[in-house]
């Protein structure tokens, strides 16, 4: 029976096997990512950001150094919901977040560049997870484009 670090080895290996051959890794230092854990925030420092590309284009792949010894690392698959965030964006994806247990977040994919994006996050725990949070991420992007439409022309015959 494997061990759950063998279990963490092999997540390890399949992430940079299958999912990052075709990413490109956005150079940058990164602020942390915070988490509650029984009420207290417990901060994830980021390691490394990727750009996927092929068919997991417009996701993200995030890295990041766990506050607990194990395992060592976590990894996230995320998705940008809008370049440009504001507490109104946040509130119109929350929703959706909360029925699917996503984070979401305010996060600088391009800290260069001074803008604070909103990204979605789903934590890869299991490789056989992958394709569910990949079409979860995806649906859930398109959703919240869709609804960030019907709010547009609303808007225009106002």
């Amino acid at each position: 029976m494997p061990s759950e670090n063998d279990s963490k080895v092999n997540l390890d290996t399949f992430i940079k096997k299958k999912l990052l051959k075709d990413a490109k890794r956005i150079r940058s230092k990164y602020p942390p990512i915070s988490e509650k854990v029984d009420r207290i925030a417990k901060s994830l420092k980021v390691k490394r950001v990727y750009e996927l590309g092929g068919s997991l284009k417009n996701l993200f792949s995030i890295k990041t150094k766990n506050y607990d010894k194990s395992p060592k690392f976590r990894y996230f698959l995320a998705v940008l919901l809008a370049s440009q965030s504001s507490d109104f964006l946040v509130n119109l994806a929350k929703d959706f977040s909360r029925k699917n247990d996503l984070k979401l977040i305010q996060f600088s994919v391009h800290p260069q560049h001074l803008r604070v994006g909103l990204l979605s996050l789903k934590e890869i725990e299991n490789k056989d997870d992958l394709s569910e949070i990949v079409n979860l991420l995806k649906s859930f992007r398109t959703s919240y484009r869709n609804d960030l439409e019907k709010l547009g022309s609303l808007i225009e015959r106002v």
